[in-house]
């Protein structure tokens, strides 16, 4: 029997073969950052623009003071009162929001790509997806503040502060915490490209789970491979920024522009090998039949999937 092929190798090139799919990538998450960006900066300059802190904060930062520097900022936060807790509410907010649309169009696009003459979810669907995706994280991060404002608070009941009670409760809150919402998010992420039309976003994370499910051991060393190729170009970008640590003192503007491409580099990079992940999972859930299933999934000659009408 001739050996199957390889989905790492099958996600790659359906990349490569239509370079549109890590453009849409590209353009929708450097957009969101881009947008974000200006968001913050801008809600920043209107809380304190009136304020004229810029003195005073230069002043601290050059003193490498940290109990001066928190002082300084515990002052603009007791003087902005209720605008800073609405400016901490709203801009997460409107934060999620923004990524919510620009990243349910970007899997609206990149999807319909990658299944070339397959039906996919409608865009509402996705965007429900995307949607339940921003708020688990959101949900996590405010679960783990929680949970070490508290377990804090336990450590500290005593005459003495017990930061071994404190780490034997806050390490596996963390470890579970992140489990929880890795494993919620990645399935989320997989319903976007699993789910067919006319699914609700209820029935394309069932699709999912039923697809993984099916191939568990194949799905888990794919994404294992894939985040062994990004921590590798991470290294590496982290290795060029450190031998070049020096030209920080001597030419701070060519470093801070080196540190800009080796970023921007790693970035896209890192949205190619999301986007050939992607891919492969899909080649993975294409190559796989289920004859009890009825009509499925299966690889072509092309590497891409179509419809198999036939019965059998």
């Amino acid at each position: 029997m001739p050996k199957p092929p390889n989905p790492i190798t099958q996600g790659v090139r359906a990349v490569m073969r239509d370079p549109a799919i890590f453009l849409v990538e590209i353009l929708w998450r450097w957009s969101f950052a881009l947008l974000a960006c200006v968001l913050v900066f801008g809600v920043g300059m209107m809380l304190l623009g009136p304020l004229h802190v810029g003195p005073a904060w230069d002043s601290a930062w050059r003193s490498r003071d940290p109990q001066r520097m928190g002082q300084l900022l515990l002052t603009i936060l007791l003087i902005l009162g209720t605008k800073a807790i609405v400016a901490a509410i709203a801009v997460p907010v409107a934060i999620a929001f923004l990524w919510d649309i620009l990243s349910a169009l970007g899997r609206f696009v990149t999807v319909k790509r990658l299944r070339t003459g397959l039906t996919s979810l409608r865009f509402r669907t996705i965007l429900a997806l995307q949607f339940w995706r921003s708020f688990v994280g959101w949900f996590s991060g405010g679960l783990f503040l929680g949970a070490t404002f508290g377990e804090a608070l336990i450590a500290t009941r005593g005459p003495k502060p017990d930061l071994l009670l404190y780490y034997l409760m806050v390490m596996p809150s963390i470890l579970l915490i992140s489990a929880l919402w890795l494993t919620v998010n990645w399935y989320l992420s997989l319903a976007a490209i699993f789910g067919r039309e006319g699914q609700s976003f209820r029935g394309a994370f069932r699709q999912a789970r039923q697809t993984v499910r099916q191939q568990r051991s194949d799905f888990a060393g794919t994404g294992f491979v894939f985040l062994l190729f990004r921590v590798v170009v991470l290294l590496i970008a982290t290795a060029i920024c450190g031998l070049t640590s020096g030209m920080a003192g001597t030419a701070p503007q060519s470093y801070f522009v080196l540190l800009m491409v080796v970023s921007l580099t790693y970035f896209a990079v890192a949205d190619f090998l999301y986007m050939a992940r992607m891919a492969a999972y899909l080649a993975l859930a294409a190559a796989h039949v289920d004859p009890a299933a009825g009509p499925k999934l299966v690889a072509t000659s092309s590497t891409m999937p179509v419809e198999n009408t036939s019965p059998l």
